[in-house]
């Protein structure tokens, strides 16, 4: 039966009181039994979040800098940072909703640039590693667009060769992830820029997950390779603020090497009553509180605060790892370059990754499934440090049972 509009309202606090158990059956981010879809920095960048958001949440980002100059200004200030972290002087960009719709319109723009430049095949190839985020298939269906997954390296990065040999007259498009998410490693960024270049391709590299972490984490002496626009033939990048720029979400970012590619990215359209329609984003209307929101916690935290969130956060992550490598039955999967970590049994025969997964669920965390290879991964982030003595305690135990003669797997859950 389906729900009613209510007669008549009801008031604040018995609203407040039954959305509050709504949550009762949610994992519980906060004390770090969570894999992703949650990048908390800490309660005091929750609070800046929570009153720079409201500050501007009736503001339609669609108006910015003509109805709400204000938002104009923070969306410049916001891309001026990022285009500075990023090694982009000339760079410029946009904020989006996320990192689904930074890589919608960075596949866009690299269309409309193809069909300027190239002169347009029927349907135009965009080639991935298979590490790649499903989010550039989707956006190929949306935007008349062919995707080519090509195989990974033994170390699970890209294959830069194997993305060579699959290049055709209908490619307009080379893509490397920084770092991609089932593994958490790094693609080799400048081959695939090198390739992209010579043969006159637009290259994007999705930093939806590291853009802003991995900046702080070399500088904090960790073996970050290079992935922005420091290596020549990057044309575009998608960085999420709403991950490990802990802002408010949904923010994310995209920005393009200079002006002559960004060109390509806004919709324009003039045969109405209204005459010039011109807009750069998916939608139409925006939170102005998501932008107000990345201008505040990035000016709250400024570079220090960055550099101290992740001298911790990679410390976090060093522990993790360390734990994965003292149990005798798991192994990391790759190298991890970032905050994403995925691991997997040494002995897929003695061991499924798939029951452990469903074992620590049963005890209330919520890992991610790796497919391909089996394995589990996690996001890290600020409540995963305090909750490491208790994690690893559980992992073990977990193991230990599936590795029991009297184990018996619980039915599979769907976990995204």
């Amino acid at each position: 039966m389906r729900q009613q509009l209510p007669t008549e309202g009801r008031d604040w606090s018995s609203l407040e009181a039954e959305m509050a158990s709504f949550a009762r059956d949610d994992v519980d981010w906060r004390h770090g039994r969570h894999a992703f879809h949650v990048w908390y920095g800490g309660d005091d960048i929750f609070e800046i979040q929570r009153k720079s958001y409201v500050m501007f949440m009736q503001e339609n980002g669609g108006g910015a800098g003509k109805t709400f100059k204000s938002l104009k200004r923070m969306e410049d200030a916001v891309i001026d940072f990022a285009a500075g972290l990023l090694h982009g002087p000339d760079a410029v960009g946009h904020i989006t909703s996320g990192g689904s719709e930074s890589i919608f319109v960075a596949m866009k723009a690299a269309r409309d640039w193809a069909r300027a430049t190239r002169g347009g095949a029927a349907i135009p190839e965009i080639i991935i590693p298979f590490s790649g985020h499903p989010t550039f298939n989707r956006a190929a269906d949306y935007l008349g667009l062919k995707i080519v997954r090509t195989e990974i390296a033994d170390d699970f990065r890209a294959n830069p060769e194997a993305m060579r040999a699959a290049i055709t007259p209908s490619t307009i498009a080379l893509v490397g992830s920084a770092v991609c998410f089932p593994f958490g490693v790094f693609d080799p960024i400048e081959q695939i820029a090198a390739i992209a270049a010579g043969s006159g391709l637009w290259m994007h590299v999705d930093a939806c997950v590291a853009g802003y972490s991995a900046p702080f984490a070399r500088e904090l002496g960790y073996a970050v390779p290079e992935f922005d626009f420091a290596v020549p033939g990057v044309t575009s990048i998608s960085a999420d603020l709403h991950k490990y720029g802990f802002c408010a979400k949904g923010t994310s970012t995209v920005l393009y090497r200079r002006k002559e590619f960004e060109q390509y990215q806004p919709f324009e359209f003039y045969d109405w009553p209204l005459g010039r329609f011109a807009n750069p984003n998916v939608a139409s209307t925006r939170p102005g509180g998501s932008i107000s929101a990345a201008w505040a916690v990035m000016n709250y935290l400024g570079h220090e605060g960055y550099l101290r969130l992740n001298k911790m956060l990679m410390g976090v992550r060093d522990d993790y790892i360390e734990l994965i490598e003292s149990i005798d039955e798991l192994e990391m999967i790759g190298n991890p370059g970032s905050l994403i970590i995925a691991f997997r049994a040494r002995d897929p025969s003695a061991l499924s990754m798939a029951d452990v997964g469903q074992e620590m669920l049963r005890r209330g965390w919520f890992l991610g499934p790796v497919k391909q290879p089996s394995g589990l991964l996690m996001g890290l982030s600020a409540p995963h440090g305090p909750a490491l003595p208790q994690f690893a305690k559980d992992l073990k135990e977990s193991i230990g049972l599936v590795q029991s003669e009297l184990y018996s797997p619980l039915p599979e859950q769907q976990l995204y």
